[in-house]
């Protein structure tokens, strides 16, 4: 049984540092839980060096105090892994006329038009590896996201 303990005490420390992105795959736990982080992180947290601690007192060995160290090494990490840390933007990418444009007929593109008929397109392998592209269309800031 101590065994289970100090599996899922790890498990749950390795599953907190990716806890910024937990209401991706479980939607149903709300927004609410990205304005709680800070307490969830803790929940979480106390939650991991509590079973770590149980698995201790079941089963009292030098095995289970490296798994409590464990623990202890991973709780700061909680929630490092955040959107902000891995999709950096693109800011002011180089623009040329779509006459210009090198790019294959078949080329993926994100387009927009404003109002003036200013136009300006973002490559699909662009996009994919950040998500998110700060430029300016006639002089008006836009944010381009995929």
């Amino acid at each position: 049984m101590s065994t289970l303990f100090s599996v899922l005490a790890i498990a749950i420390s390795v599953l907190a540092i990716q806890m910024n992105q937990w209401v991706s795959f479980l939607p149903q736990l709300g927004i609410e839980f990205q304005y709680r982080k800070r307490r969830n992180r803790i929940v979480v947290a106390v939650l991991a060096f509590g079973l770590a601690l149980l698995a201790y007192w079941l089963n009292p060995s030098s095995s289970q105090l490296v798994i409590i160290g464990l623990v202890i090494a991973l709780m700061p990490l909680a929630g490092f892994m955040h959107a902000s840390k891995a999709l950096v933007a693109v800011d002011a990418p180089a623009h040329v006329p779509a006459t210009a444009a090198q790019w294959a007929s078949d080329e993926a593109v994100l387009g927009y038009v404003d109002d003036e008929g200013n136009a300006s397109a973002w490559q699909i392998s662009t996009l994919i590896p950040h998500h998110l592209i700060n430029d300016t269309v006639g002089g008006e800031p836009i944010l381009v996201a995929w």
